[in-house]
């Protein structure tokens, strides 16, 4: 899976609540409030980039953070990897998230 790509659904919309604070996945007749985690992952699913590609970009947010504050350790690439791809799959069973599958990789 981490060949394939992730695409928000058309149906669904990213939008920050700056009142609450707070990330929303705006869906018809639903509203899903995301932790920051979530919002970061979904933020990364434009139809672009693979989910190996998206576990690169937010391990790379994690060491410029990490290098700022102190550094405790990143987690394990494939266990990140494996966390990021199981999250996926289930906004894809929720019908929120589609995967293309990269025909470069073919």
């Amino acid at each position: 899976m981490s060949s394939t790509i992730p695409k928000l659904a058309p149906k669904g919309r990213l939008k920050y609540d700056k009142v609450r604070g707070n990330h929303l996945l705006l869906l018809p007749e639903k509203v899903v409030v995301l932790n920051d985690s979530a919002a970061s992952i979904l933020t990364l699913c434009d139809g672009k980039d693979s989910v190996h590609t998206i576990t690169e970009k937010l391990r790379s947010s994690l060491q410029l953070k990490s290098s700022q504050a102190t550094t405790n350790g990143l987690p394990d690439f494939q266990k990140m990897e494996e966390d990021i791809t199981n999250f996926l799959k289930e906004m894809v069973d929720q019908g929120w998230v589609v995967m293309q599958y990269d025909r470069a990789q073919e």
